[in-house]
């Protein structure tokens, strides 16, 4: 926690003074604005309360003080007396000097992956510690999934039983199911021929992000083995996120060709025509790698002209280079009764090819969905056991 050390006001607003001697400025229509008392912001829902655009522009507070030696911070209004109060963790973390649950879940442990930094692949969480930590209360089989998660961008299940009632069952702890044009719990087999995709069949699937073709591409994802009877089809996952940050580090211009540079995708058959588009990286307001969206085989036409397109495709070929490196592959041989989650905004997936009979089941979650249950599961308690 960062203390308030002293405080200086102007016309403008008010400084403070932070024990590790970095130094904040906030507005007084700022301040005013984000009273934190029961008067302007609902104690329950925290929703705004008071009238921001009834505000008088020119407005200024009289007494400012430090207290509880510096862990919160009351300005008075002239105007109506009001007495607003901030704690300083909320004022640290608006300031940019400390995390709060506000900023992208930046307080919560995440560890990139490639060759470079190889992850070992753990110890599947046994099915029974999620279905008996829900009937008993607890949550700490849960809790170690979205910890995995978080951390590695995936989270591996053993021990479910084969059977979609299960599936359904189990895929619903972590978030509702969304529904898309595949429905809400869906199989993939290359005996199933309603769908013209190149994941119901047997052959190798380079990595790949999933649903380029939607505005808002699913967050997570979910896969169940039912059956397999046969040779290959392991699963393979890619750090976006370590992928992003090595182009980052060293190829920064192709890096930024790709956080800038729209990619669409699209979906087609007899019944729909799904297209989207963003660029291959995306990122937040602050520079932070917020999504990875990489795949080639629903890659739509477009054209930038000819040196942007040239220079596009060199970004492209690069990413897409290091994506298929498979020093940068974690495989994952999912047998029955083995499940599959992982951060669709961060990895990409992929298939070797395969002989023999191989049928999964799955479905999507939204992000909103896992960031909110990340910010649920009880977190401040420390984390899960791995």
């Amino acid at each position: 926690m960062q203390a308030i050390t002293a405080i200086a006001s102007d016309d403008e607003g008010l400084a403070l003074r932070w024990q590790n001697g970095t130094e904040s400025h906030f507005s007084w229509l700022w301040l005013r604005d984000h009273d934190q008392g029961p008067e302007s912001l609902d104690p329950s829902t925290l929703q705004r309360r008071v009238d921001t655009f009834a505000l008088d522009e020119t407005l200024r507070g009289s007494d400012c003080a430090i207290l509880e030696e510096g862990r919160a911070l009351a300005v008075t209004w002239p105007e109506n007396g009001l007495c607003s109060r901030y704690s300083a963790d909320f004022l640290a973390a608006m300031a940019g000097i400390a995390a709060g649950d506000w900023d992208t879940l930046a307080g919560m442990p995440q560890r990139i992956w490639s060759g470079r930094s190889p992850l070992k692949l753990q110890d599947p969480v046994p099915y029974d510690d999620i279905l008996s930590g829900a009937a008993s209360g607890g949550q700490e089989g849960l809790r170690a999934c979205f910890e995995r998660l978080q951390r590695d961008g995936f989270a591996v299940i053993e021990g479910v039983p084969t059977d979609e009632a299960t599936a359904r069952e189990l895929f619903n702890r972590f978030g509702y199911i969304r529904e898309t044009i595949f429905g809400g719990v869906w199989g993939v087999s290359a005996d199933i021929t309603d769908y013209e995709d190149s994941a119901y069949s047997t052959e190798y699937l380079e990595p790949h992000t999933d649903a380029t073709y939607s505005h808002d591409a699913p967050g997570l994802q979910c896969f169940l083995c039912l059956e397999f009877d046969g040779e290959g089809g392991e699963s393979i996952l890619v750090d976006g996120f370590a992928i992003a940050e090595q182009m980052r580090a060293e190829e920064p211009e192709l890096f930024r060709v790709l956080s800038e540079v729209p990619v669409p995708g699209r979906y087609i058959d007899t019944r729909q025509h799904l297209r989207a588009e963003r660029p291959a990286i995306r990122l937040d307001g602050q520079g932070r790698l917020l999504q990875v969206s990489f795949n080639n085989y629903d890659r739509a036409p477009f054209w930038l002209g000819a040196d942007r397109m040239k220079a596009f495709y060199r970004a492209y070929k690069s990413f897409h280079d290091r994506i298929v490196e498979r020093d940068n592959w974690l495989t994952v041989p999912l047998r029955p009764g083995m499940a599959l989650i992982f951060d669709n905004w961060r990895l990409l997936h992929g298939r070797m090819a395969y002989s023999g009979k191989r049928t999964f089941c799955g479905c999507y979650h939204n992000h909103e969905d896992f960031e909110s249950a990340l910010r649920n599961l009880g977190w401040s308690k420390g984390p899960a056991k791995s």
